[in-house]
């Protein structure tokens, strides 16, 4: 099978591998025993290097990645006939995007989550992929799902997520792998519903799920707005106070607010941020969460206002031995699965 066809089969989307005319600008010690061209996968183009002049090595496969990446300014993906089991652990530790057709892909710009031998079509045990801990993007798809409870055109859900339709197709293709959704061809488009049935729930599903999930905090400050009162439209309750506001669980002492992570950045100026150990924490004080994807996507709305969703609230919390805060989570999940959906 040929890389075009494979990536095609893989994502299922349109994909197109075409020959690329700027071999001759690169100096010949990348270019040595390698040939070059163009990838293009919904809008998005990489470059793929074909072929080796040298043995396997990680350090010099690395380098030479960001060398090429740095001269061409395009993402890098190395196709390889084969690859050992050491070989590709090492391209993933090093975050190197590689593709073996007909076998292996893993090309992290994309969302992509590695299975050992990942294909368009479920595998009969689930238990026979490789599989880590969803990528952000994967997860924010697979609740996606779970929340809305229908069936969902892929281009609706990468709209609806801000994604590319490839990085949607790259998580679906795992979550029918793992028999949790299926995937059905309908025109042009690919629609994806739960597999759910009389004896496999929603919650089912989630909890076959829960060591694949992870908490989406990526960092958390204790901080104070320096020139205003309100807080930032952007924020969503989330945490324990999220938890409050859903059950009778009690308001906790400092307000817990999530945002997209890259949020500090542009916003950093309007804050100031408390080190706990080191000061007397303020009344207005709040507690700022920075997630790896924005919790408005998911956010619920409530009586009084949207609160970040009661399944990457459950994850932030899970390392806190409170068995208030237990019971306050499976009521949440309980009654978010009794019929609320996004």
């Amino acid at each position: 099978m040929d890389a075009e066809h494979y990536i095609r089969e893989t994502l299922g989307l349109p994909c197109q591998i075409t020959s690329w005319d700027g071999t001759a600008s690169l100096p010949l010690f990348l270019t040595n025993g390698r040939t070059f061209s163009k990838l293009t996968i919904d809008n998005t183009s990489m470059l793929i290097a074909s072929g080796e002049a040298h043995p396997f090595s990680i350090t010099r496969v690395t380098a030479d990645a960001s060398r090429l990446e740095q001269r061409t300014d395009l993402p890098i993906v190395f196709q390889f006939p084969r690859l050992s089991a050491y070989q590709r652990k090492a391209l993933i530790q090093n975050h190197v995007p590689f593709i073996v057709p007909g076998t292996q892909l893993y090309i992290p710009s994309l969302g992509m989550v590695f299975t050992q031998r990942i294909s368009s079509r479920p595998l009969e045990n689930a238990q026979d992929i490789e599989v880590r801990p969803f990528s952000p993007a994967t997860q924010l798809v697979w609740l996606y799902l779970l929340y809305s409870n229908e069936s969902k055109v892929q281009s609706d859900i990468a709209r609806a997520l801000q994604f590319t339709e490839a990085q949607v197709s790259v998580a679906v293709t795992l979550l029918e792998q793992l028999a949790f959704v299926h995937r059905t061809k309908q025109g042009r488009s690919n629609s994806v519903e739960l597999l759910t049935s009389r004896q496999t729930s929603r919650l089912d599903l989630l909890k076959s799920s829960w060591h694949l999930l992870k908490s989406p905090i990526f960092s958390k400050y204790t901080v104070t707005n320096r020139n205003r009162q309100m807080i930032a439209d952007e924020l969503i309750p989330a945490g324990e106070f999220a938890l409050s506001r859903r059950t009778q669980l009690a308001t906790p002492k400092l307000r817990i607010y999530a945002v997209e992570r890259h949020w500090l950045k542009q916003h950093n100026k309007e804050l100031c941020i408390i080190d706990p150990a080191l000061e007397k924490v303020p009344d207005n004080a709040y507690i700022l969460e920075l997630w790896r994807y924005d919790p408005r996507l998911l956010a619920q709305y409530t009586q009084e206002d949207y609160l970040a969703d009661p399944i990457s609230t459950a994850l932030t919390l899970g390392e806190i031995a409170d068995e208030r805060l237990e019971d306050a989570i499976q009521e949440s999940i309980r009654n978010t699965f009794s019929g609320v959906t996004i």
